[in-house]
């Protein structure tokens, strides 16, 4: 009964501070797809991913599929890029351990391993692939490649890890045009370590809902991921 308590108290927490989907509906007339996150609350790891897909402007959204994801180790924050006011959080900035609550497109599959078959951009990653985090470098939230960039950064991610986490994954185009130093960088769809371990940003889930995903993802229909609002996608 008590976690039930939490989980309710939670979910009245963000439906009362978290903006609705049909005050948004501007935004997603060119999208034919949107992947919705609804965490439990805006300082919640836990929430859902729902895929919703729409053939034409005619017709009915229809949901593909759901299933659980984590956010930021902090929850989210608000992005300053589409106006999504959440209760008690600030702009999202890098190193906050935020994941941005917004509107973004999608930018490139990215994986390990050579993906055939994709309806999205593709670049295949090793080591010499990095995301630069460091908000003084001319590279910052940008991917590039290290043998061929000019060395004016001072950290960055490795686009091929140690582990699986970005065996498979989607780049979010957060803080992308225009990029703004600090505003947070390298922000991705990827693969969790489990279902109760935050991300640094990123939103995350199970590798066979990663590969789902990105089978579904098309580029015609212009992708876009939503997160921190309420309802559903109408």
């Amino acid at each position: 009964m008590k976690i039930l308590a939490i989980i309710l108290f939670s979910v009245l927490v963000i439906t009362a501070s978290a903006q609705s989907i049909a005050t948004l509906n501007t935004y997603l007339k060119t999208s034919k797809q949107i992947l919705l996150v609804k965490p439990l609350s805006s300082n919640s790891i836990h929430g859902t991913m729902f895929l919703y897909e729409q053939k034409n402007n005619r017709k009915k959204w229809k949901l593909f599929d759901s299933f659980p994801v984590v956010v930021g180790r902090n929850g989210l924050a608000e992005s300053g890029e589409t106006k999504i006011p959440l209760k008690d959080s600030s702009l999202k900035h890098e190193g906050d351990g935020k994941s941005p609550a917004g509107i973004f497109k999608l930018g490139a599959v990215f994986s390990y391993h050579d993906v055939k078959k994709l309806k999205m951009p593709f670049v295949q990653v090793d080591t010499n692939f990095y995301c630069v985090d460091d908000a003084t470098s001319s590279y910052y939230n940008t991917l590039i490649k290290q043998d061929t960039a000019k060395h004016n950064f001072n950290s960055f991610e490795y686009m091929k890890r140690n582990d699986d986490l970005y065996e498979y994954g989607v780049w979010v185009l957060y803080n992308s045009d225009p990029i703004i130093a600090g505003n947070g960088s390298c922000i991705f769809l990827h693969i969790w370590r489990n279902e109760n371990s935050g991300t640094a940003g990123c939103t995350a889930m199970a590798k066979e809902n990663m590969l789902k995903l990105i089978r579904w993802l098309d580029k015609k229909k212009n992708p876009v991921l939503l997160q921190g609002v309420e309802g559903k996608v109408e």
